[in-house]
């Protein structure tokens, strides 16, 4: 089923009041023509988006029925956003941009970028400085041709050293500004780099690894469910049933998720073969009441043939005859796989051994809808007329959601990831300090998964190198855990 092709044909036009029932304020009259007239047309578009998708629909119905066309509308899409009685979010993800080029670019992994990951650390005992841990550079990006490599720190951005007031202003305008960064690392050397368009391409890392013990083992560091990756990952798969490979370690540390349909690609791969023959179920999605007595959807099933959209042409990807067969699944992840990563761990398990090694995960249980407003309009060009169609359309450019429409299950309609992520079978501290690169069998995480498999246990594990303390709060400037709906 096309999904996006679907939905559209279900949204009903509803025009948002013009301030009745609630006082204009001051700031809003001081405002231009030009901009009440967008908040108008993106306050109408983000509010049929939300009454028709939005998981949590029926709980923030008051809310919907509050909201007036004149408010600021990314900042009233976080605020309708359902919380917990205490305010605290429980959706954490649905967004409303106006720079709508740039979530899509971040999703497909085309984007302007440094090519680098990392994670954030207090760079000293009284955490009055934070540091940032390279945890791996793409490959021919700014950073991998200026020589950065995992386990190298940046103590100082454009001279500035990032402490726990400044670091995510730094972080989010400098190390993802998409300019040129001069970048002060713990070892005295410096690295100036300059943002180029790339695309970073996920299938980071494959190996397959030798054991003294006889046992051939795949490895595959994998960063972002894009569609562009599908093909590349059969070609793995077919080398790792080619080479004959025992086991597999399926490496989503660092992976924020990505395109369903990607995800049953990479599941196709990886269940028993005699469940993908079978089509038995892959998953089941749980919508709103509203949703769901609209779409009538059977669930996802494994196959062999997938066919989607990607950048307008139509895509076709084969995977029969790349299933290495496996009984069992090692699975490498941290607080920052999400989505798609868990959603794959979830459904997977009710079909083969699948054993998850690292930290919690998480917790993103939700599959999200990409939306761009003109896209919307086109859809209710009947229904809003030629004039008022014709007029909006300047307003909303660039302008989209990234809105929750699902939760994602396993065929028993049990969501593992949901609500504070998937706890670990063997606990293992992520260490980019460990002098180790990813796919080496010495790295931290990559030698627990291989002592299980030779059949050393290891329950949990001590980072060998210099210990940082991370940085405790949510905050990464990428795009938020995605798990996007099929196309």
């Amino acid at each position: 089923m096309k999904r996006a092709r679907w939905i559209l044909g279900f949204l009903v036009l509803s025009m948002l009041g013009g301030g009745c029932g609630k006082q204009v304020p001051d700031e809003y009259s001081r405002l231009d023509d030009e901009t009440k007239l967008q908040r108008k047309y993106v306050n109408t578009f983000a509010w049929n988006v939300m009454d028709e998708y939005y998981l949590w629909r029926d709980e923030i119905a008051p809310a919907l029925e509050r909201w007036q066309n004149w408010e600021e509308p990314i900042r009233k899409v976080a605020d309708v956003r359902y919380k917990d009685t205490f305010g605290k979010d429980i959706d954490r993800w649905t967004m409303l941009t106006d720079d709508f080029g740039s979530l899509v670019g971040g999703v497909s992994g085309h984007t302007r970028t440094f090519g680098m990951d990392f994670q954030l650390y207090y760079a000293d005992s009284a955490r009055k400085r934070v540091c940032a841990v390279l945890t791996y550079a793409y490959a021919h990006s700014p950073a991998a041709e200026a020589g950065l490599k995992r386990g190298d720190t940046i103590l100082t951005v454009d001279g500035r050293e990032m402490t726990p007031d400044n670091y995510q202003e730094i972080v989010r305008d400098r190390l993802f500004g998409g300019g040129t960064v001069k970048l002060g690392l713990s070892d005295g050397r410096s690295a100036t780099l300059t943002a180029v368009d790339m695309y970073e391409n996920p299938v980071h890392t494959v190996r397959i690894l030798e054991r003294p013990d006889g046992r051939k083992v795949g490895y595959l560091h994998y960063t972002s469910f894009t569609l562009d990756s599908c093909n590349e990952l059969v070609d793995v798969f077919l080398q790792f049933k080619l080479a004959g490979i025992d086991d597999l370690v399926l490496d989503l540390r660092y992976n924020g998720g990505g395109y369903l349909v990607t995800e049953e690609v990479l599941a196709s791969m990886l269940a028993p073969v005699s469940v993908v023959e079978a089509g038995s179920v892959l998953s089941r999605e749980i919508y709103n009441a509203k949703l769901a007595a609209e779409l009538k959807e059977e669930p996802a099933r494994f196959e062999t043939g997938f066919t989607f959209r990607n950048k307008g042409s139509l895509q076709v990807i084969l995977t029969a005859g790349a299933n290495p067969d496996l009984p069992r699944l090692y699975v490498l992840a941290t607080g920052s796989s999400a989505s798609a990563s868990e959603s794959l761990v979830c459904c997977l398990r009710p079909y083969m051994d699948v054993i998850l090694v690292g930290e919690q995960t998480s917790g993103k249980y939700c599959a999200g809808y990409l939306m761009e407003a003109k896209d919307w309009y086109e859809s209710v060009k009947k229904s809003l007329g030629e004039t008022e169609y014709n007029q909006a359309l300047p307003y909303v450019d660039n302008w989209g959601i990234y809105v929750m429409y699902s939760r994602y299950a396993d065929c028993n309609g049990v969501t593992l990831s949901m609500p504070d992520g998937i706890a670990p079978d063997v606990k293992v501290e992520d260490d980019p300090l460990d002098g180790f690169d990813l796919g080496d069998p010495g790295e931290t995480m990559l030698a627990a998964a291989l002592g299980l498999i030779e059949g050393r246990t290891r329950s949990a594990e001590t980072p060998s190198g210099p210990h940082l303390a991370p940085v405790p709060t949510g905050f990464h400037p990428r795009t938020p855990g995605l798990l996007i709906g099929r196309y």
